[in-house]
Protein backbone atom coordinates (compact mmCIF):
# COMPACT_ATOMS: atom_id res chain seq x y z
CA UNK A 1 0.00 0.00 0.00
CA UNK A 2 1.24 3.28 -0.62
CA UNK A 3 0.85 6.45 1.78
CA UNK A 4 -0.87 9.40 -0.35
CA UNK A 5 -1.03 13.22 0.68
CA UNK A 6 -2.46 15.88 -1.46
CA UNK A 7 -1.19 19.18 -2.22
CA UNK A 8 -0.77 21.83 -4.44
CA UNK A 9 2.08 23.50 -5.92
CA UNK A 10 1.32 27.85 -5.70
CA UNK A 11 5.35 28.85 -6.92
CA UNK A 12 4.13 31.65 -8.69
CA UNK A 13 2.49 33.53 -5.58
CA UNK A 14 5.05 32.42 -3.17
CA UNK A 15 7.50 34.49 -5.59
CA UNK A 16 5.30 36.97 -5.58
CA UNK A 17 5.47 37.64 -1.59
CA UNK A 18 8.07 40.73 -1.53
CA UNK A 19 10.28 40.54 1.36
CA UNK A 20 9.14 36.96 2.59
CA UNK A 21 12.94 35.30 2.77
CA UNK A 22 12.82 31.78 1.44
CA UNK A 23 11.97 29.92 4.64
CA UNK A 24 11.74 32.37 6.89
CA UNK A 25 8.75 33.76 7.14
CA UNK A 26 10.08 37.26 8.15
CA UNK A 27 11.99 39.84 6.51
CA UNK A 28 13.17 43.53 8.02
CA UNK A 29 11.18 44.91 10.52
CA UNK A 30 8.54 42.26 9.71
CA UNK A 31 7.04 40.52 12.14
CA UNK A 32 8.04 36.89 12.99
CA UNK A 33 4.45 35.10 12.86
CA UNK A 34 2.70 34.92 9.74
CA UNK A 35 -0.71 36.41 9.19
CA UNK A 36 -3.07 33.74 8.63
CA UNK A 37 -3.95 33.76 5.04
CA UNK A 38 0.25 34.03 4.29
CA UNK A 39 1.56 31.75 2.01
CA UNK A 40 4.01 29.22 3.61
CA UNK A 41 6.76 26.45 2.75
CA UNK A 42 3.57 24.91 4.70
CA UNK A 43 0.92 25.54 2.77
CA UNK A 44 2.16 26.85 0.09
CA UNK A 45 5.02 24.37 -1.25
CA UNK A 46 4.81 20.43 -2.49
CA UNK A 47 7.19 19.61 0.36
CA UNK A 48 6.35 16.07 0.39
CA UNK A 49 9.39 13.94 -0.67
CA UNK A 50 12.96 12.44 -0.59
CA UNK A 51 16.08 15.21 -0.08
CA UNK A 52 19.54 14.41 -0.27
CA UNK A 53 22.89 15.57 0.40
CA UNK A 54 26.13 15.56 2.57
CA UNK A 55 26.00 17.69 5.18
CA UNK A 56 29.43 18.93 6.90
CA UNK A 57 30.86 16.94 9.74
CA UNK A 58 33.65 18.06 12.50
CA UNK A 59 35.97 14.89 11.94
CA UNK A 60 34.86 13.36 9.01
CA UNK A 61 34.65 14.01 5.27
CA UNK A 62 30.56 14.34 5.44
CA UNK A 63 27.75 12.81 6.45
CA UNK A 64 25.37 11.50 3.59
CA UNK A 65 22.17 12.41 3.96
CA UNK A 66 18.70 11.42 3.13
CA UNK A 67 15.78 12.75 4.45
CA UNK A 68 12.12 11.51 3.47
CA UNK A 69 8.97 14.02 4.62
CA UNK A 70 5.89 12.17 4.30
CA UNK A 71 1.97 12.97 4.43
CA UNK A 72 0.76 13.39 8.18
CA UNK A 73 3.95 15.07 8.65
CA UNK A 74 6.71 11.61 9.26
CA UNK A 75 9.65 11.73 8.26
CA UNK A 76 12.19 9.14 7.32
CA UNK A 77 15.90 10.27 7.96
CA UNK A 78 19.05 7.86 6.53
CA UNK A 79 22.53 9.19 8.15
CA UNK A 80 26.02 7.17 7.33
CA UNK A 81 29.79 9.07 7.95
CA UNK A 82 31.05 8.50 4.99
CA UNK A 83 35.04 7.44 6.74
CA UNK A 84 33.34 4.89 9.26
CA UNK A 85 30.08 4.06 8.78
CA UNK A 86 29.47 1.13 5.72
CA UNK A 87 26.21 1.10 6.01
CA UNK A 88 23.28 3.96 6.43
CA UNK A 89 21.40 4.48 10.35
CA UNK A 90 18.10 4.90 9.41
CA UNK A 91 15.29 6.45 11.74
CA UNK A 92 11.97 7.53 11.42
CA UNK A 93 9.53 10.05 13.68
CA UNK A 94 6.81 12.94 13.03
CA UNK A 95 8.23 16.23 12.50
CA UNK A 96 6.19 19.50 13.82
CA UNK A 97 6.03 22.99 11.70
CA UNK A 98 7.29 26.34 13.63
CA UNK A 99 4.36 29.33 13.92
CA UNK A 100 4.81 30.60 11.02
CA UNK A 101 4.75 27.49 9.15
CA UNK A 102 8.02 27.43 7.50
CA UNK A 103 10.63 25.31 9.28
CA UNK A 104 10.04 21.77 10.29
CA UNK A 105 11.41 20.35 14.04
CA UNK A 106 12.42 16.19 13.51
CA UNK A 107 11.01 15.02 16.96
CA UNK A 108 13.93 12.49 17.27
CA UNK A 109 17.30 14.50 17.03
CA UNK A 110 15.99 18.03 17.31
CA UNK A 111 16.93 19.06 14.11
CA UNK A 112 15.54 22.24 12.43
CA UNK A 113 15.28 22.14 8.53
CA UNK A 114 14.15 25.64 6.54
CA UNK A 115 11.91 24.50 4.10
CA UNK A 116 12.40 26.01 0.41
CA UNK A 117 11.14 25.42 -2.99
CA UNK A 118 12.50 21.82 -3.60
CA UNK A 119 15.11 21.77 -0.95
CA UNK A 120 15.97 22.12 2.88
CA UNK A 121 18.32 23.77 5.04
CA UNK A 122 19.89 22.37 8.49
CA UNK A 123 19.76 25.27 10.65
CA UNK A 124 22.12 25.60 13.45
CA UNK A 125 20.87 28.78 15.29
CA UNK A 126 18.14 30.63 15.18
CA UNK A 127 17.17 34.15 13.16
CA UNK A 128 16.57 33.77 9.45
CA UNK A 129 18.04 31.29 7.28
CA UNK A 130 20.95 32.32 4.98
CA UNK A 131 20.71 30.09 2.23
CA UNK A 132 23.00 31.61 -0.11
CA UNK A 133 25.68 31.41 2.56
CA UNK A 134 25.14 27.68 3.66
CA UNK A 135 24.95 25.34 0.77
CA UNK A 136 27.01 22.94 2.25
CA UNK A 137 23.68 22.45 4.96
CA UNK A 138 21.26 22.29 1.76
CA UNK A 139 19.35 19.20 1.04
CA UNK A 140 18.44 19.03 -2.59
CA UNK A 141 15.00 16.99 -3.46
CA UNK A 142 15.50 13.96 -5.51
CA UNK A 143 12.10 11.97 -5.16
CA UNK A 144 8.68 14.31 -5.01
CA UNK A 145 5.92 12.43 -2.88
CA UNK A 146 4.39 8.69 -4.57
CA UNK A 147 3.56 10.03 -8.27
CA UNK A 148 0.58 7.51 -7.94
CA UNK A 149 -1.03 10.11 -5.69
CA UNK A 150 -4.46 11.03 -6.64
CA UNK A 151 -5.31 14.20 -8.06
CA UNK A 152 -8.13 16.80 -5.87
CA UNK A 153 -10.76 15.27 -8.41
CA UNK A 154 -9.79 11.65 -7.61
CA UNK A 155 -9.23 12.36 -3.53
CA UNK A 156 -12.72 13.86 -4.20
CA UNK A 157 -14.25 11.11 -5.99
CA UNK A 158 -12.56 8.74 -3.59
CA UNK A 159 -14.17 10.10 -0.54
CA UNK A 160 -18.08 10.24 -2.20
CA UNK A 161 -17.75 6.75 -3.40
CA UNK A 162 -17.02 5.30 0.52
CA UNK A 163 -18.06 5.46 3.93
CA UNK A 164 -15.35 5.99 6.48
CA UNK A 165 -15.43 4.51 9.78
CA UNK A 166 -13.34 5.53 12.28
CA UNK A 167 -11.09 2.89 13.61
CA UNK A 168 -8.87 4.15 15.79
CA UNK A 169 -8.04 7.61 17.43
CA UNK A 170 -4.67 8.20 18.94
CA UNK A 171 -2.80 11.17 20.44
CA UNK A 172 0.69 12.31 19.64
CA UNK A 173 2.45 9.61 22.20
CA UNK A 174 0.03 6.63 20.43
CA UNK A 175 -2.21 6.46 23.21
CA UNK A 176 -5.61 5.95 22.77
CA UNK A 177 -7.68 9.41 22.53
CA UNK A 178 -10.74 8.56 24.31
CA UNK A 179 -12.55 11.64 23.76
CA UNK A 180 -13.16 11.09 20.05
CA UNK A 181 -13.80 7.12 20.73
CA UNK A 182 -14.82 6.82 24.09
CA UNK A 183 -15.02 2.99 25.84
CA UNK A 184 -17.88 1.28 24.79
CA UNK A 185 -19.02 4.50 22.19
CA UNK A 186 -19.90 4.19 18.49
CA UNK A 187 -17.60 4.75 16.11
CA UNK A 188 -18.00 7.36 13.90
CA UNK A 189 -18.68 7.09 10.23
CA UNK A 190 -18.06 9.62 7.79
CA UNK A 191 -19.94 10.57 4.41
CA UNK A 192 -19.19 13.01 1.36
CA UNK A 193 -21.06 13.99 -1.26
CA UNK A 194 -20.06 17.11 -3.08
CA UNK A 195 -18.76 19.87 -0.41
CA UNK A 196 -21.03 18.46 2.00
CA UNK A 197 -19.94 15.66 4.98
CA UNK A 198 -22.24 14.14 7.10
CA UNK A 199 -21.11 12.25 10.44
CA UNK A 200 -22.91 9.88 12.68
CA UNK A 201 -21.91 7.78 15.40
CA UNK A 202 -21.31 9.36 19.03
CA UNK A 203 -24.69 11.16 19.84
CA UNK A 204 -25.82 13.57 17.01
CA UNK A 205 -25.89 13.47 13.71
CA UNK A 206 -22.82 16.23 12.61
CA UNK A 207 -23.33 18.12 9.40
CA UNK A 208 -21.85 21.37 7.10
CA UNK A 209 -19.45 22.34 4.45
CA UNK A 210 -15.53 20.96 3.95
CA UNK A 211 -13.02 22.20 2.36
CA UNK A 212 -9.15 20.21 1.57
CA UNK A 213 -6.47 23.17 0.85
CA UNK A 214 -4.05 22.50 -1.84
CA UNK A 215 -1.67 21.55 0.95
CA UNK A 216 -3.55 18.34 1.73
CA UNK A 217 -5.57 20.43 4.79
CA UNK A 218 -9.23 19.40 5.80
CA UNK A 219 -11.42 21.74 8.05
CA UNK A 220 -15.21 21.88 8.83
CA UNK A 221 -16.24 24.27 10.85
CA UNK A 222 -19.79 25.20 12.03
CA UNK A 223 -20.87 21.75 11.43
CA UNK A 224 -24.94 21.85 12.43
CA UNK A 225 -25.66 19.07 15.27
CA UNK A 226 -28.91 17.33 15.41
CA UNK A 227 -30.61 18.13 18.93
CA UNK A 228 -30.65 14.54 20.78
CA UNK A 229 -29.28 13.90 24.64
CA UNK A 230 -27.34 11.09 25.32
CA UNK A 231 -24.31 10.01 27.52
CA UNK A 232 -22.37 13.08 28.56
CA UNK A 233 -19.01 10.62 27.45
CA UNK A 234 -21.13 10.47 23.90
CA UNK A 235 -21.54 14.31 23.86
CA UNK A 236 -18.23 14.70 24.36
CA UNK A 237 -17.09 12.69 21.37
CA UNK A 238 -19.29 14.95 19.32
CA UNK A 239 -17.80 18.11 20.97
CA UNK A 240 -13.90 16.73 20.81
CA UNK A 241 -14.67 15.82 16.92
CA UNK A 242 -16.34 18.66 15.72
CA UNK A 243 -13.84 20.73 17.08
CA UNK A 244 -10.60 18.63 15.05
CA UNK A 245 -12.11 19.70 12.03
CA UNK A 246 -12.83 23.17 12.65
CA UNK A 247 -9.20 22.88 13.54
CA UNK A 248 -8.29 21.32 10.42
CA UNK A 249 -6.48 18.00 9.80
CA UNK A 250 -3.70 16.97 7.16
CA UNK A 251 -5.29 14.09 4.89
CA UNK A 252 -3.12 11.10 4.24
CA UNK A 253 -4.54 8.65 1.99
CA UNK A 254 -3.62 5.13 1.60
CA UNK A 255 -4.59 2.90 -1.12
CA UNK A 256 -6.08 -0.61 -0.86
CA UNK A 257 -9.17 -3.21 -1.12
CA UNK A 258 -10.35 -0.91 1.81
CA UNK A 259 -8.56 1.94 2.14
CA UNK A 260 -7.53 3.92 4.69
CA UNK A 261 -8.13 8.06 5.57
CA UNK A 262 -5.38 8.96 7.88
CA UNK A 263 -6.64 12.75 9.74
CA UNK A 264 -3.52 14.20 11.98
CA UNK A 265 -4.25 17.73 13.33
CA UNK A 266 -1.45 20.32 14.38
CA UNK A 267 -0.72 18.49 18.17
CA UNK A 268 -0.58 15.01 16.49
CA UNK A 269 -3.74 13.58 17.37
CA UNK A 270 -4.98 11.15 14.78
CA UNK A 271 -7.99 9.90 13.20
CA UNK A 272 -7.64 6.36 11.17
CA UNK A 273 -11.04 5.30 9.12
CA UNK A 274 -11.67 2.60 6.79
CA UNK A 275 -13.39 3.02 3.86
CA UNK A 276 -16.14 0.56 2.67
CA UNK A 277 -17.58 1.34 -0.96
CA UNK A 278 -21.13 3.02 -0.87
CA UNK A 279 -23.94 1.10 -2.83
CA UNK A 280 -23.81 3.95 -5.48
CA UNK A 281 -20.16 3.20 -6.31
CA UNK A 282 -20.87 -0.98 -6.45
CA UNK A 283 -24.00 -1.01 -8.59
CA UNK A 284 -25.20 2.48 -9.67
CA UNK A 285 -28.49 5.21 -8.94
CA UNK A 286 -30.76 3.69 -6.22
CA UNK A 287 -34.23 3.93 -6.18
CA UNK A 288 -35.67 6.01 -3.29
CA UNK A 289 -38.56 4.03 -1.66
CA UNK A 290 -40.74 3.72 1.74
CA UNK A 291 -41.69 0.91 3.95
CA UNK A 292 -43.31 0.00 6.87
CA UNK A 293 -41.64 -2.47 9.40
CA UNK A 294 -43.85 -4.24 11.81
CA UNK A 295 -42.91 -4.30 15.83
CA UNK A 296 -42.61 -7.61 15.55
CA UNK A 297 -40.53 -10.19 13.34
CA UNK A 298 -42.71 -12.99 11.40
CA UNK A 299 -42.03 -16.49 11.08
CA UNK A 300 -40.65 -17.34 7.55
CA UNK A 301 -38.52 -19.95 5.81
CA UNK A 302 -35.86 -17.55 4.90
CA UNK A 303 -34.11 -19.03 1.17
CA UNK A 304 -31.07 -16.88 1.49
CA UNK A 305 -29.94 -17.60 4.66
CA UNK A 306 -32.14 -20.28 6.12
CA UNK A 307 -33.13 -18.09 9.44
CA UNK A 308 -36.53 -19.04 10.76
CA UNK A 309 -37.35 -14.95 11.64
CA UNK A 310 -37.68 -12.31 9.11
CA UNK A 311 -38.66 -8.52 9.10
CA UNK A 312 -42.70 -8.37 7.92
CA UNK A 313 -42.86 -5.29 5.63
CA UNK A 314 -45.10 -3.36 3.67
CA UNK A 315 -44.66 -0.91 0.85
CA UNK A 316 -45.95 2.86 1.71
CA UNK A 317 -45.60 5.82 -0.33
CA UNK A 318 -45.49 9.68 0.24
CA UNK A 319 -45.56 12.20 -1.82
CA UNK A 320 -42.31 15.44 -2.56
CA UNK A 321 -44.21 17.62 0.71
CA UNK A 322 -43.60 14.28 2.50
CA UNK A 323 -47.37 13.50 2.72
CA UNK A 324 -49.30 10.25 2.71
CA UNK A 325 -50.36 8.78 -0.60
CA UNK A 326 -52.48 5.71 -1.11
CA UNK A 327 -52.95 2.70 0.77
CA UNK A 328 -50.45 0.94 2.20
CA UNK A 329 -49.29 -2.17 0.68
CA UNK A 330 -49.97 -5.71 1.71
CA UNK A 331 -47.57 -6.89 4.48
CA UNK A 332 -44.78 -9.62 3.80
CA UNK A 333 -41.94 -11.11 5.09
CA UNK A 334 -38.22 -9.61 3.61
CA UNK A 335 -36.09 -11.91 3.00
CA UNK A 336 -33.26 -9.12 2.22
CA UNK A 337 -31.21 -7.27 5.37
CA UNK A 338 -31.70 -3.52 5.31
CA UNK A 339 -28.36 -2.25 5.32
CA UNK A 340 -27.80 0.46 8.17
CA UNK A 341 -31.10 -0.25 9.89
CA UNK A 342 -31.31 -1.94 13.63
CA UNK A 343 -34.57 -3.58 14.56
CA UNK A 344 -36.03 -3.17 18.30
CA UNK A 345 -38.73 -5.26 19.29
CA UNK A 346 -42.00 -3.58 19.75
CA UNK A 347 -40.96 -0.84 18.05
CA UNK A 348 -42.73 -0.32 14.07
CA UNK A 349 -40.76 2.51 11.94
CA UNK A 350 -41.64 3.73 8.40
CA UNK A 351 -38.43 4.10 6.66
CA UNK A 352 -36.81 5.33 3.66
CA UNK A 353 -34.46 3.66 1.90
CA UNK A 354 -32.27 3.33 -1.44
CA UNK A 355 -33.31 0.32 -3.52
CA UNK A 356 -30.37 -1.11 -5.49
CA UNK A 357 -30.66 -4.05 -8.39
CA UNK A 358 -27.68 -6.18 -8.49
CA UNK A 359 -26.98 -7.11 -12.18
CA UNK A 360 -24.60 -10.04 -11.38
CA UNK A 361 -25.63 -11.26 -7.65
CA UNK A 362 -23.68 -14.01 -5.70
CA UNK A 363 -24.80 -17.36 -5.44
CA UNK A 364 -27.57 -17.50 -2.78
CA UNK A 365 -27.86 -13.54 -2.51
CA UNK A 366 -30.51 -11.52 -3.87
CA UNK A 367 -30.16 -8.95 -6.40
CA UNK A 368 -32.07 -6.26 -4.03
CA UNK A 369 -30.05 -3.85 -1.63
CA UNK A 370 -31.56 -2.06 0.58
CA UNK A 371 -30.22 0.26 2.35
CA UNK A 372 -31.54 2.88 5.13
CA UNK A 373 -31.56 6.64 4.09
CA UNK A 374 -34.03 8.11 6.94
CA UNK A 375 -36.31 7.01 10.04
CA UNK A 376 -39.26 8.62 9.00
CA UNK A 377 -42.29 7.44 11.76
CA UNK A 378 -41.20 5.36 14.85
CA UNK A 379 -43.78 4.11 17.30
CA UNK A 380 -43.58 1.75 20.12
CA UNK A 381 -46.45 -0.68 19.98
CA UNK A 382 -48.21 -2.70 23.12
CA UNK A 383 -48.08 -6.16 23.07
Amino acid sequence: MKSIGIWGISVAILAGCAGMNDGSGASGSQANAAPADQHTSQNALDWAGAYEGVLPCADCPGIKTRLTLKPGARYELSTQYLDRQPAPQVASGSFSWNATGTVITLDGNGQRYAVGEGRLLLLDRDGPPDWSNSANRVLKRVQAAESARPSMAGLMQTLEDHRWTLDSALDAQGKPFGAVLPPGGRPFVFSFSGSRLHVQGGCNQLTGAFQISPAGLLTAGGLASSMMACEPALMQADRALADLLAKGLQVEFVKGAAPTLRLVDGSRNSLTLTGRATPEALYGPGTRIFMEVAAQRVACKNPLNGESLCLQVRDRVFDEKGLKVGVPGEWRPLYETIEGYQHTPGVRNVVRLKKFQRTSAPAGASSKVYVLDLVVESETVKP
